[in-house]
Order: structure tokens, then C-alpha cells, then sequence
């Protein structure tokens, strides 16, 4: 019995000793667990920190330039689209302008027909009106005989009347267009002084027989302003440079390759071997090009 029991209590201590051991191995995992959770911590701040430094470098003078570089396009796209809307509003009123004068012009036509169908003769001269003019003459002697007054005797004197406030109308409307014709020359002159101020310069000479500003002119004279009108006559100018330069410059990827020499050769088929077309300066490209074509 002695035995037995001593045999129970071996079994039992080994098993606790297993439970013990087990804890142990928890432990362990949990230790292992707790250090692999505080190295990723580690890392990913020291990653987030070495990101903060990376845009602490960039200097901030840089990003101000580019932001402000993108405030100058976006008022620029701004000022040319309220002159795209400016421009579409004039065209529109023109067109029902146009097109309320050739309604009206149609009425009148309609209105003198029916008249001259109506009548045939004046009864104050017992003449046939043949036309407008007759029918004018008809009307405004009965003007007269409405107002009391003789319709033949005073006749004379009203169409002189008329004639002169006429020629008074005439030279109101002359001088008013005078008037407007110099104001507008001297707001010319004024945005002419205000481009030479901005570009000292641009030759008004020079531009007045280039092809490429009358184009810019073209439509937009009195609407836009000699600098906005300069200023899109110098993109104008700069997209037929870089196309002028595209051209070429596929000219010579198509008999030479996309490579060539920085510098060229004076060698007509000199080997080619540093950078592409596209990668040349401007000078640089146009020194190749004077050289390998004489233009």
C-alpha cells in the first residue's frame, strides 16, 4: 500500500511539474509577442519621422514660388475666360441686333407695299405716287393740312424744315463720332505707354507688320487691352517656336535616330552617342541644327 500511495503522489508531481512548464512556455510567447509589437512600433515611427524630415527639407521658399506661379495662371485663365464670356455676350447682342433690324426692315418693307397698293394718287397734287419718295411728300403734306396750314403753299418751307434738322442730325452724329473715334485713340496711346512700360522692350513697329500679332489683333482691338493682346500674341509665338522645334527635331530622329551628340560633330555621320533631341537646350539644339542643315 506504501508503494501505491507513494506511486499516486510521483504522478501528481509530475503533472504539476508540466503545468509549470507550459506557464513558463506562455510566458515566454507573451515576452516574445511584447518585443515584436515595441521593434514594428519602433520602426514605423522612425519611418514617419525620416517622411516628416524628408518634407521639412524641401525648402519652403519653393513651395511659396510654385503656389504662387499657380495663383498668377489661375488669374490669368480667369481674366481670358471672363474675355471668352465678355466676348460671347457682344456677339450675341450683335446677332439680335442684327436680327431685329432685318425684322424691322421687313415690317417697313411690308408697311410701304401695302400703302403704295392703297394709293395710287396724291389728292392734294392729283399725281400718281409711284414710289416712296411720292408717298413721303404725300404725308407730309398731310402733316400740314392736319396742323391747319396750307398743304401746297406751305410745302416748301416744311420740307425745308426737315431738311435742315437733317443735316443737324447729321452733324451731331458725325461729331459725336469724332468724339468717339479720338477718345478711342487716345485709350490706344494710354495702353500703348502701359505695354512699354511692362515690356521696354517690344517694337510697336515690328509688330504692326508681323502677321502673327495682326491675328492676335484681329476681333479683339478695343475689347482687350494692348498688353493682353501682347501677351497672347507671346504665347502665340512660343507654341510656333516649340512646334517649330518639335518639326525639326523629328526631322532628325528620322534620319539620324533618337540619339545624337550633345555637341555635333562636324562629321556629317559621325557616330552618335550622348544625349536625345528632346534632352538638348535650346541653343544647343539650334547650334546642331546650323551646323548639320546651314539653316
Amino acid at each position: 500500500m506504501e508503494e501505491k500511495a507513494k506511486k499516486v503522489e510521483d504522478e501528481e508531481n509530475l503533472e504539476n511539474d508540466e503545468e509549470i512548464d507550459e506557464d513558463e512556455d506562455e510566458l515566454e510567447d507573451e515576452d516574445i509577442d511584447d518585443d515584436d509589437v515595441s521593434d514594428d512600433d519602433i520602426d514605423e515611427d522612425d519611418d514617419e519621422d525620416e517622411e516628416e524630415d524628408e518634407d521639412d527639407d524641401e525648402p519652403s521658399s519653393k513651395k511659396s514660388q510654385k503656389d504662387e506661379e499657380k495663383e498668377k495662371q489661375k488669374a490669368k485663365n480667369a481674366r481670358f475666360a471672363e474675355m471668352r464670356r465678355k466676348k460671347e455676350a457682344e456677339e450675341k447682342a450683335k446677332r439680335e441686333a442684327e436680327e431685329k433690324e432685318k425684322e424691322r426692315k421687313i415690317r417697313d418693307d411690308a408697311t410701304l407695299k401695302a400703302k403704295l397698293d392703297v394709293l395710287k394718287t396724291n389728292p392734294y397734287t392729283e399725281e400718281p405716287i409711284l414710289d416712296e419718295e411720292d408717298l413721303k411728300i404725300y404725308e407730309i403734306q398731310k402733316e400740314l393740312d392736319e396742323e391747319g396750314k396750307d398743304p401746297i403753299n406751305d410745302l416748301p418751307k416744311r420740307l425745308a424744315e426737315k431738311n435742315r434738322k437733317h443735316v443737324e442730325e447729321e452733324k451731331k452724329s458725325r461729331e459725336e463720332k469724332e468724339n468717339l473715334e479720338k477718345k478711342k485713340t487716345e485709350k490706344i496711346r494710354a495702353e500703348i505707354n502701359e505695354l512699354r512700360e511692362k515690356y521696354p522692350k517690344v517694337n510697336t513697329a515690328e509688330l504692326a507688320n508681323d502677321p502673327l500679332y495682326q491675328e492676335c489683333l484681329n476681333g479683339r482691338a478695343g475689347r482687350w487691352t494692348q498688353v493682353e493682346i501682347y501677351e497672347l500674341y507671346l504665347q502665340k509665338k512660343d507654341a510656333a517656336a516649340a512646334k517649330a522645334k518639335a518639326d525639326k527635331q523629328k526631322k532628325v530622329v528620322e534620319e539620324n535616330g533618337s540619339k545624337i551628340s550633345k555637341t555635333p560633330s562636324s562629321k556629317a555621320n559621325a557616330a552618335v552617342t550622348s544625349k536625345a533631341v528632346s534632352d538638348m537646350s535650346d541653343e544647343e539644339f539650334d547650334k546642331y541644327w546650323a551646323e548639320k542643315y546651314g539653316n
